[in-house]
């Protein structure tokens, strides 16, 4: 990603992204691990994963095994949040269930209708999944919880398990994050990334 933006709104010229990074404070009431000490870097996925999530489009991070894709993620939902945005967090394992899955993000959501769920008035549900290529594939290949999020991001749906109606979840956007495959992760399949807007995080 370059170290230039267009500032469109000021004087329109490009400028560093160094230039648009928050002063650390040090807050001692707070988690070690809860901090974030902000960088250029992680300044820039932040803007693009709030613009993203602002127009309604499904986000991805991907890189090496601690780069900071889930803190970046987390810090910037923790930000939306107080702004409008309700976040959803999933964290997937090689025993991930796609079931459990669904009743979790069902769960988390606000009922409009007998079929319809959505976010609270005025805001827009974020689902995090992190580690999103941990699930162990079936015989055949397929993940059954990927499947059940790729019928999600290509339908904005899901069939309910008792009597197969079908449920429709409203003003929601997907955020993922992973490594790249090996070592119990597992290749995801064009069809479901196609869905996403794709970041790698040196």
């Amino acid at each position: 990603m370059y170290d230039y933006y267009y500032d469109l709104k000021k004087d329109k010229s490009w400028k560093e992204w160094q230039t648009r990074v928050e002063k650390f404070e040090f807050n001692k009431e707070m988690s070690f691990f809860d901090m974030m000490v902000p960088t250029a870097d992680t300044y820039k996925h932040r803007y693009c994963l709030e613009l993203l999530l602002s127009i309604q489009k499904n986000v991805f991070f991907t890189g090496m095994t601690g780069v900071g894709k889930s803190a970046t993620i987390a810090n910037s939902l923790v930000i939306l949040s107080n702004n409008q945005t309700q976040p959803v967090y999933l964290n997937f394992s090689a025993q991930t269930a796609a079931d459990r899955v669904q009743d979790n993000i069902i769960e988390k959501l606000e009922k409009k209708t007998r079929m319809t769920y959505g976010a609270k008035p005025a805001h827009k549900v974020a689902i995090f999944v992190d580690d999103i290529n941990m699930p162990l594939p079936e015989e055949w290949g397929a993940a059954p919880p990927i499947e059940l999020l790729r019928l999600l991001a290509d339908k904005w749906g899901v069939y309910d398990r008792l009597d197969w109606e079908w449920k429709k979840i409203e003003d929601s956007t997907m955020v993922a994050a992973c490594a790249p495959p090996g070592g119990g992760r597992a290749q995801l399949t064009p069809r479901f990334s196609t869905h996403f807007n794709m970041f790698c995080m040196p």
